[in-house]
């Protein structure tokens, strides 16, 4: 044990020692991803997209509805009968039609500004046919309130519900990327020595090779979760300036109760050792960095799918849990909503901790075969 933590500090010391790789780590981390990440989820504010005026066509004559959008500030109206060119022959934004005695909104919901100005226009009409309709009814001596017997309405007992489900399925596929793009930066400490022709030295000292593997591992789980954890910070204090990452991002989404954090934090810490053991693999395998590279770059998409995957709504059977990265999400998911139990949280953990264990050891296997770790 003491050989291990002999051989983490050692490898720690390396890294800080290389002030470029620490200066690059924490201003990519903590300045330069997250002013990025903020600028893209945040572009059409800052251009000033969002104050610009909204072009309309009236595909249909619709004299109802033309004095009420002429009113509206933010709505540039422009009559024509071919969809998708305005009266001078500019690109419409929203079309206007009538099909028979529906009006149809038509929009591109891909641009985020026209589906956000699409649910603004559809609300203003409700509410005009909603006038319309009980004035109609006025002039009959009848309200409203009296074609409906009772009224329905949903209440949401949780205010912040939206910006917890938000957080639910941002945070661990975040978190994920976090520590597999992290650790494979770390792809150094498993592959550096053998281009450094230093290996032969460090394996002919008193230090078990099992320590050398384990204290390699820990390593590389130190330098992912250091970065990640400045990645975060970044984004947090990104997201006081007004640059936060969607509402997950924002003051009351992205807070953590003392219970979210005792659950959190293991399943955090056997991710990274079952990541890093993996890296720590596939690098003793290879004989160069540029060659690890090639090797890990299919966990960096294994990852990016697992995360997406633990998104779905669909509700996943026990032993689902078990599998590395998709059981650490869902778990982080179900923590995030207060809905995690303890069973699900330590099979995860489990298999995580079970795995590493099981990697560590091929790699110290491998290291005691010197045609693996010195191959030409």
């Amino acid at each position: 044990m003491y050989a291990t933590f002999l051989m983490l500090a050692k490898e720690l010391r390396v890294m800080t020692r290389d002030r470029r790789l620490m200066v690059g780590v924490v201003l990519s981390s903590l300045v330069v991803l997250p002013a990025l990440m903020g600028f893209l989820t945040n572009i059409d504010r800052l251009l000033g997209s969002d104050e610009q005026p909204v072009h309309v066509l009236l595909a249909a004559p619709l004299p109802e509805l033309e004095a009420l959008l002429a009113a509206e500030p933010g709505w540039v109206l422009h009559r024509g009968w071919t969809r998708g060119e305005t009266a001078e022959g500019a690109e419409s934004e929203l079309t206007l039609e009538r099909q028979g005695d529906a009006v149809r909104i038509l929009v591109d919901g891909s641009r985020r500004r026209l589906a956000r100005a699409a649910r603004e226009l559809r609300d203003l009409l409700e509410a005009e046919r909603q006038r319309l309709f009980a004035a109609a009814l006025g002039e009959h001596g009848l309200t409203p309130e009296e074609l409906q017997p009772f009224s329905v309405e949903l209440v949401d007992t949780a205010p912040d519900s939206r910006s917890r489900l938000i957080t639910s399925t941002l945070v661990p596929y975040l978190v994920v990327i976090l520590l597999v793009a992290n650790a494979n930066r770390a792809l150094y400490v498993a592959v550096g020595e053998k281009e450094r022709k230093t290996l032969s030295s460090l394996l002919v000292s008193t230090a078990p090779r099992g320590a050398i593997v384990v204290g390699k591992s820990l390593a590389i789980v130190v330098f992912a979760l250091f970065s990640s954890a400045l990645l975060i910070l970044g984004l947090v204090l990104f997201s006081r300036f007004g640059l936060a990452l969607g509402p997950a991002m924002d003051g009351a989404g992205f807070r953590l109760s003392p219970g979210q954090v005792v659950e959190v934090v293991p399943n955090v810490m056997a991710l990274a050792l079952f990541i890093a053991s993996v890296v720590m693999l596939l690098g003793t395998l290879a004989r160069s960095q540029r060659e690890a590279g090639i090797y890990t770059a299919p966990l960096t998409f294994i990852a990016i799918f697992l995360a997406v995957f633990s998104m779905s709504s669909s509700e996943f059977s026990l032993g689902t849990y078990a599998v590395p990265i998709l059981g650490n999400s869902l778990a982080m998911r179900e923590t995030l909503l207060d809905s995690l139990s303890p069973l699900k949280l330590l099979l995860a953990v489990a298999c995580n901790l079970l795995l590493f264990a099981a990697l560590v050891w091929v790699s110290v296997r491998l290291y005691h075969r010197e045609e693996v770790l010195f191959r030409p």
